[in-house]
């Protein structure tokens, strides 16, 4: 109320400086005549809109009511906003011109605003999510034929599109640096060579839950996509150690590998890339429940040697013993999350050694670890500053009165 009195002037330059004139202005447009004012001189000039925020409430009226007063407009957000349809896509394609990024994740929309709109309005997008929207091949197809600029897109849960769309997007869209085709289950091997052939610049690739992926994709995609820093392989479970040997040996700036439930992966391959890529700071080797582990104390206790960068690690149900995280809380101190959950054989030694030396650990998962008891709770509880989060579901050895004792800081589930 006391800002309804400020000059419009001076709010249009508040609402720049703390980096949100809609938010600040808009949304308070109706306190006063200065903020009204300012609020229609700072749409003229806005040139980021996230209207995510506002998901159940913004409709094709609002979205359209935005875009049409935004003409320097190179960012929109519309995440989740389930109530926009092809009327508010069609409204930013012809107002937004100059439109780099363009969230349209989860919105209601389908293949003929894309057809029409954004093909032919959004000629300088650069990045664009379409991540959870029911569209086919064709839209991706008009998409990629006209914004050739396209650095990011993000297809994940688009679960009709097929090769023919990822195809497309490889031969039209050379400068692609980040695809998310997670959920996309009719994706094989074809569209993912055509991309490593022709997305040399490739460095972040989601293909998660793309079970009809094998090793002959991502072998194609070491050997030409130099750049390759991110991989997420969940639940592919055709993927064998020749796959990770290759991207080891080939992608020697990779960062983050997700290779959650690929049960052929063994402790060879493991060591193969811990001894390659010692840059690696994210790793998943999170192994089905149904079946027995294949990484064992051997590939950790390397992993622990020579990846010193490690920051997220998770062995959840992996056939370890105390010997792996003790090698892993000695040489992987900037651990800031590790999952040991239903590693059935780890003990307190296992949990204290991560209390002494991971000191910057805000996530620690322990579900189903029977064997530890309140003491190391206590101990990884008060010597882990940072940590924030701690699952100790099925650790029946941990009393409530020992749950008491934990600081408020951190959010506990179970036991």
């Amino acid at each position: 109320m006391i800002l309804a009195e400020f000059p419009s002037e001076l709010l249009v330059i508040l609402a720049e400086t703390l980096g949100n004139p809609l938010t600040l202005l808009v949304a308070n447009a109706h306190l006063s005549k200065p903020f009204h004012a300012a609020a229609c001189a700072a749409l003229a000039i806005l040139e980021d809109a996230d209207l995510s925020k506002w998901s159940r409430t913004v409709d094709d009226a609002a979205a359209a009511a935005v875009v049409s007063k935004c003409p320097q407009l190179s960012s929109l957000d519309l995440h989740r906003c389930k109530n926009i349809t092809d009327v508010a896509v069609i409204a930013v394609a012809s107002r937004c011109k100059q439109l780099v990024s363009l969230d349209l994740g989860f919105c209601n929309i389908n293949d003929a605003a894309l057809l029409v709109a954004l093909a032919s309005g959004c000629k300088k997008l650069t990045k664009l999510s379409l991540s959870g929207c029911e569209i086919t091949d064709a839209a991706v197809v008009a998409v990629a034929s006209k914004c050739k600029k396209l650095t990011k897109l993000h297809l994940s849960g688009c679960e009709n599109i097929t090769d023919a769309a990822v195809v497309a997007v490889a031969f039209a869209c050379k400068q692609l640096t980040s695809l998310d085709l997670g959920y996309c289950c009719d994706i094989t091997d074809v569209g993912v060579t055509a991309l490593a052939l022709e997305c040399k610049q490739l460095k972040s690739l989601n293909l998660s839950y793309c079970t009809e992926i094998t090793d002959a994709a991502v072998v194609a995609l070491a050997s030409e996509c130099k750049q390759l820093k991110q991989l997420r392989l969940r639940e592919c479970h055709d993927i064998t150690d020749a796959a990770v040997d290759a991207l080891a040996s080939g992608c020697k700036q990779l960062l983050s590998l997700d290779l959650h439930c690929c049960d052929q992966i063994t402790n060879a391959a493991v060591v193969v890339l811990a001894s390659k890529c010692e840059q690696l700071k994210r790793l998943d080797l999170e192994c089905d429940g149904d079946s027995p582990s294949n990484i064992t104390d051997e590939a950790v206790v390397v992993l622990a040697s020579e990846c010193k960068q490690l920051k997220t690690l998770s062995l959840y149900g992996c056939a370890i013993t105390d010997a792996a995280v003790v090698a892993l809380a000695s040489g992987c101190k900037k651990l800031a999350t590790l999952n040991l959950s239903y590693c059935t054989e780890i003990t307190d030694a296992a949990v204290v050694a991560v209390a002494s030396k991971c000191k910057k650990l805000k996530s620690l998962f322990l579900d189903g670890c029977e064997n530890i008891t309140g003491a190391a709770v206590v101990a990884v509880a008060w010597r882990c500053k940072k940590l924030e989060e701690l699952d100790l579901a099925g650790c029946t050895n941990v009393t409530d009165a020992v749950i008491a004792r934990i600081p408020d800081r951190i959010c506990v589930c179970g036991p």
